[in-house]
């Protein structure tokens, strides 16, 4: 009996090794979704903002991921009116178990106003936002600058992060930028035209973009810590995502990817990677450390776009940052 056994312990030994290199390295990301309550592009109405928003609220919750929403605050006003209607669409978030962030409150461009009245905008945009999220129990903490664009010199750029700590925010950096805004704007003219054809080509391409830009950020990673950092990935509330970022979300799981919170993101010691950029781009925290460590421009080739299609669609170039 024994003899007949040894071959299988042999077999066994042979295979197990072989699935194990198979095994692919811990990926995690944290999502976040910029210009809350929701970007108006198909959807008209507060009644269907929020009917989109609980789409996808739905499926985060199915998917356990524990996203953070940017809020501009000029959104739940009419005529200087606060639209409760609006106010709802933040509480599905929090009745949903996720958390809000300050995107300013009228999305304004740190390279375009003075220190000041960019000071001015962030505290207005949370005079609804801090009260409700104490409503249930959480505090503001988390802030995201508009365009990511984060000063023109040093000197202003580190006075505006003083003043963000001053006032216990905390900066939302991001790994993983993209243009899946000028997917939603295609999206938009598709649905607005009646052609679900075309508005289901864009989803299905988009997807397979952002697969395409999750791939080319992770070889950026690599590049610049030898490892695949945990990343934080920006995109917006708006239709096309209530409608797709859920298949999106699966794609990404099949990859191996764990949803954390950004908080557990930002754990990672690549956060306090050195900061020195003062460009007058938008871009990723990737491309900012790549920038202050000196390295070779050559390693930002490769950038994934978008379909021309898709640019036609919308009148738009790929960057107007």
């Amino acid at each position: 009996m024994q003899n007949r056994l040894i071959p299988i312990v042999i077999l066994t030994l042979l295979i197990v090794p072989s699935a194990c290199s198979e095994v692919r390295p811990a990926r995690t990301m944290a999502v976040t979704f910029d210009d809350l309550p929701f970007v108006n592009l198909a959807t008209q109405g507060d009644g269907a903002r929020l009917q989109a928003t609980r789409k996808l609220l739905h499926a985060l919750g199915e998917r356990k991921i524990p996203a953070i929403g940017f809020v501009n605050e000029i959104k739940l006003y009419e005529e200087g009116e606060l639209i409760d209607a609006r106010v709802e669409v933040l509480r599905a978030w929090l009745d949903a178990d996720l958390s809000l962030g300050n995107h300013a409150y009228s999305h304004p461009d740190l390279h375009e106003v003075s220190l000041e009245q960019m000071k001015a905008d962030v505290m207005r945009g949370e005079q609804v936002t801090r009260p409700l999220l104490a409503r249930y129990g959480l505090e503001l903490r988390f802030f995201r600058h508009p365009y990511l664009h984060t000063g023109r010199d040093l000197e202003t750029k580190h006075a505006f992060e003083s003043f963000l700590t001053n006032n216990d925010y905390l900066i939302a950096p991001v790994s993983i930028d993209n243009s899946e805004w000028i997917f939603a704007r295609a999206y938009f003219v598709a649905r607005q035209s009646g052609d679900e054809a075309l508005a289901g080509r864009i989803g299905s391409d988009y997807v397979d973009y952002m697969l395409d830009m999750v791939e080319y950020y992770e070889g950026q990673s690599i590049q610049l810590f030898n490892r695949n950092i945990a990343h934080v990935l920006l995109v917006h509330a708006n239709e096309l995502n209530a409608d797709w970022f859920a298949v999106l979300a699966d794609r990404l799981s099949d990859l191996g990817y764990e949803f954390v919170s950004l908080d557990d993101a930002l754990q990672d010691p690549a956060y306090t990677s050195a900061d020195t950029y003062t460009g007058r781009g938008g871009i990723t925290w990737l491309h900012r450390w790549a920038i202050s460590s000196n390295r070779d421009p050559a390693m930002y080739r490769g950038e994934p776009t978008t379909p021309d299609y898709v640019r036609e669609l919308t009148a738009l170039p790929e960057h107007t940052y």
